[in-house]
């Protein structure tokens, strides 16, 4: 899980202790540490068995150390632990070499980004509320009505805010396209495995359409097709349809063990991504659905809430239930309100739909993520044909740029690396 840091090497002895067990050093001296909790940040005063010290260990490069640095102990993974876009090692604190702190490490940040995606800007001003916001944005799947009733709810602030990041949006770009995130996840509700669902809209409008994709883990990427927007005059309200125009929306089911994707499409009848994503699963799915996606901005046009909603009649329920659906609504607050608001999500269901019997089946996490990396988009160079690679490795420029639509990040080649890619490449 993404919001717990590994223990890797730690072993429970009892309710207050934790601890290494070095067998053929038993029993040893314990040592009180320090451990700094990934959750509420709160030191609490904890107990090891501290093993042989082999080799120093310095936040500063080898270049850099001017004497003992403070060593790794054995039990803990060698490389730097990736948590939310920081890196984190295990080593003790230069005040008390008996206490153990959880620092951040720096050192390896270029290294790092060399090889995964890279989120340019996480939000939080710092760990601590990073970790929260971390903390907060899930998706929560509930039933309604003796199960006749299927829903969603989606608390995607964090999400919405490393979205715009990234792509470096204005306010109208987070709006169209922060809305589509939305909606994609809310539909990802019901994945499983190495199941993703992707939604495409091409638009004659002046956004030119749109293109977001969601995974089982409640990862999303995407990206608008047009960016900047162009703007002829200033915006009077946040209408989407001007700037979509007519076109086509598009759903694309890529499930595991299928040959092939299952695509549906419908007409942009709304001009409006709820709306329009209501009408394709009425059309195409012919099952009732509800869709309310919500974002909020402050006075200085900064995201500070942004939610989703998903409702979904199932084929058999009660006509009844239809006319308690939509009653049910106009009492629920904008999903962009609870988010800003911080308010638990399960309470405010199990409020208002109270005449429904709300069940609610858990949650998980729901993140902007891409899995493109360095080594892919070597693998993608590598398939070129061999004398363009020769005609890069001699020509340049260097570095070689390749950038990653669905999420902005970039990696550089350099030219060592391109020989490296072209000498290596058959035929």
């Amino acid at each position: 899980m993404r919001n717990t840091l590994p223990f890797d090497g730690f072993r429970t002895i009892s309710n207050r202790y934790h601890g290494v067990f070095h067998p053929a050093r038993m029993p040893c001296k314990k040592v009180p540490v320090k451990i700094l909790s990934a959750t509420s940040e709160k030191r609490f005063n904890r107990f090891y068995h501290p093993p042989p010290v082999e080799e120093p260990w310095s936040l500063s490069s080898p270049k850099k150390r001017s004497g003992p640095s403070p060593p790794f102990f054995s039990g803990i993974p060698g490389p730097a632990v990736l948590y939310n876009g920081l890196q984190f090692r295990w080593k003790f604190s230069h005040k008390d070499k008996s206490s153990l702190a959880l620092r951040s490490r720096k050192g390896d940040a270029k290294c790092h980004r060399k090889k995964e995606m890279i989120k340019k800007k996480p939000y939080g001003a710092n760990a601590k509320e990073q970790l929260k916001a971390n903390a907060r944005d899930k998706m929560y799947r509930f039933l309604l009505a003796d199960d006749t009733v299927r829903g969603v709810f989606i608390h995607g602030t964090r999400m919405i805010n490393e979205m715009r990041s990234n792509f470096d949006l204005g306010i109208l770009e987070t709006y169209i396209l922060g809305h589509a995130y939305l909606g994609c996840t809310l539909m990802s509700a019901n994945l499983k495995g190495k199941d993703r669902i992707s939604l495409s809209i091409d638009g004659t409008g002046p956004a030119k359409g749109l293109s977001v994709e969601a995974n089982a883990y409640g990862e999303v990427r995407g990206f608008l097709k047009k960016n900047p927007i162009p703007v002829k005059a200033p915006l009077e309200s946040l209408n989407m349809s001007p700037f979509l125009g007519a076109g086509m929306l598009s759903v694309t089911k890529i499930l595991e063990g299928m040959k092939q994707p299952y695509t549906g499409q419908v007409a942009l009848e709304y001009g409006n991504i709820a709306e329009d994503l209501a009408s394709y699963y009425f059309t195409s799915e012919q099952t009732p659905t509800v869709f309310n996606l919500s974002i909020n901005f402050n006075k200085e046009g900064e995201v500070v809430g942004a939610g989703g909603l998903f409702l979904q009649v199932m084929p058999g329920a009660p006509e009844e239930t239809d006319k308690k659906i939509e009653a049910l609504l106009a009492s629920f607050p904008s999903p962009g309100d609870i988010a800003e608001r911080a308010e638990n999500p399960e309470e405010v269901i199990q409020a208002v739909f109270s005449e429904l019997t709300p069940k609610l089946l858990g949650s998980h996490r729901v993140e902007f993520f891409c899995r493109c990396s360095e080594k892919a988009f070597s693998q993608h160079l590598s398939m070129l044909p061999k004398k363009d690679l020769a005609a890069i490795a001699n020509e340049g420029p260097f570095p070689v740029e390749l950038c990653c639509h669905n999420c902005n990040s970039t990696y550089h080649f350099s030219k060592e690396q391109i020989t490296e890619i072209w000498k290596g490449k058959k035929g």
